[in-house]
């Protein structure tokens, strides 16, 4: 394995391992429900496959989503007007509410982790931000 072989699979793991931390931390939420709502907070009022689109999702994926959201009164839909035959979906207030209580508690943790690291590892992860931003925008 090359050296930069071993960087991506440490950084791999590393990113994996935080993900799951940042899972838990969103509160009672699946990461594809957080996700689906936090699109739905920021770019909505969607049609449905504007949101499977948007989270990489199949319809019937998106649908469930949707569903489950509605039956927690985190989203709402209402006719398209543009299309009677279609819908939109937006977020609730306590939508809204729930992916800033979600984000708040996911930056808590990286402020409390990056608390235990050195001012080296801590000016060293600033300094990476950009390029995993970089890198997040084109998955």
């Amino acid at each position: 394995m090359s050296t930069d072989d071993d960087v991506a699979a440490r950084l791999a793991l590393s990113l994996g391992r935080l993900s799951r931390l940042l899972r838990v931390a969103g509160g009672d939420l699946s990461h594809g429900l957080l996700s689906a709502l936090a699109t739905i907070a920021k770019r909505g009022p969607l049609r449905l496959a504007e949101l499977a689109q948007l989270e990489l999702v199949s319809a019937p994926s998106a649908t469930r989503f949707v569903t489950e959201l509605e039956s927690r009164g985190l989203v709402v839909r209402s006719a398209d007007p543009s299309d009677g035959r279609a819908f939109l979906i937006a977020a609730t207030a306590a939508g809204t509410a729930k992916v800033l209580e979600a984000r708040s508690a996911r930056a808590k943790l990286i402020t409390e982790l990056c608390s235990r690291l050195s001012d080296a590892d801590s000016a060293a992860l600033a300094a990476a931000v950009p390029a995993i931003e970089a890198m997040a925008q084109e998955g």
